[in-house]
């Protein structure tokens, strides 16, 4: 008889959280207050401000790949949030806009604010699986609904973050870079919330199987089928969105893995669990009873046990090393997208249309 083992999957997260925009903002790069009457010299300015931060933040994205970095990254996120509200301070003390104008200031500090509030309330943070599938289902849609809201509203201040910028160069004469359809670390953000909401539950289904209750793994299995079949219908809506669709097709990859757990793993569960409790029974019987059972009987139902006990558990580790095979795939996926598809801007030819 084996041994039942449950292959523990490394302690990779997803650590999306919402550092990804950052890259969208601008950090002042000296404290003396200016008070600009020339707009060109003004947008420039601020256009370096926010084309630095997107080269330095850049570079943080890309370590989310590597789990060992998880505290560091944690601690470095600590010093952003702080170092936002600074900047805020510094902006308000400082910048005194464009012959007192300040609307392009005080759409970025708004904009800041958004940020430090999420940082601070983790209300984006999409690497806390075990957490959440300890909580009852409706609480788990709810958490699920809370933190799509979250990655809506944030980036519809972004939108007017932008809108803003494009208004303020028209005030002007001066033509400001925006964007206008879906930004790449919008479009990432979804992607991760695709592949969280499928790991809090595989996660809650693989500590059901433990608890040898047929019923419960079905229900739980139920929900994934229901959450795979939507998570399938979004990376369809998303083929069209970019022309690199390597992170979409690891989301459809990685989705129909879970979701054929059903098939590939439930039947031998049943099996199993039925099994073992028949065995158990005879086990009593024999025990309780004084006619006893004979040795040939005996051993066909301890053979017809460790079968099931061993197609199962054969099935399982098969599936928990293949998972963790494609959790480490996607995380060198969701990096070498980004990476791939982030183009840095010139300072001086890229934020502006100015000569």
């Amino acid at each position: 008889m084996k041994n039942k083992v449950f292959l523990q999957l490394p302690k990779l997260k997803s650590l999306f959280l919402i550092g990804f925009v950052f890259l969208l903002f601008l950090f002042p790069q000296n404290g003396a207050a200016q008070n600009y009457r020339n707009p060109k010299a003004y947008i420039l300015d601020f256009g370096k401000n926010e084309l630095f931060v997107k080269e330095a933040l850049m570079e943080y994205s890309a370590s989310i790949v590597d789990a060992n970095l998880e505290q560091r990254i944690a601690t470095n996120l600590e010093r952003m949030y702080i170092k936002l509200a600074e900047v805020n301070v510094n902006l308000r003390q400082n910048d005194h806009g464009v012959d007192g104008d300040l609307g392009l200031r005080d759409a970025f500090i708004h904009l800041n604010e958004e940020t430090i509030k999420l940082l601070q309330n983790k209300s984006l943070k999409l690497n806390d699986y075990q957490l959440q599938s300890a909580l009852d289902y409706p609480d788990i849609l709810k958490n699920f609904a809370y933190k799509e809201l979250g990655i809506k509203n944030y980036y519809s201040e972004i939108i007017k973050y932008e809108n803003n910028k494009k208004e303020f160069g028209l005030k002007y004469n001066i033509i400001i870079r925006y964007y206008k359809q879906k930004n790449i670390f919008e479009y990432d953000a979804y992607q991760n919330f695709i592949f969280y909401r499928l790991n809090v539950l595989d996660e809650k289904f693989i500590e059901l199987i433990k608890n040898k209750d047929v019923a419960e793994v079905n229900h739980c299995m139920e929900y994934i089928t229901q959450i795979g079949n939507e998570s399938l219908m979004r990376t369809e809506s998303y083929k069209d969105d970019f022309t690199d669709m390597s992170l979409n097709d690891a989301n459809t990859e990685f989705t129909q893995f879970i979701m054929k757990q059903k098939e590939d793993l439930i039947p031998l569960y049943t099996i199993y669990i039925k099994t073992a409790e028949n065995f158990k029974i005879l086990k009593r019987t024999m025990a309780e009873s004084t006619s006893g059972i004979s040795v040939e009987d005996y051993n066909i139902e301890v053979h017809k046990y460790n079968k099931a006990k061993n197609d199962f558990f054969d099935t399982l580790n098969t599936i928990q090393i293949k998972k963790r095979d494609l959790l480490i795939q996607w995380y060198i996926t969701n990096s070498n997208f980004l990476k791939h598809n982030i183009e840095f801007e010139n300072l001086y030819e890229k934020f502006t249309n100015l000569d």
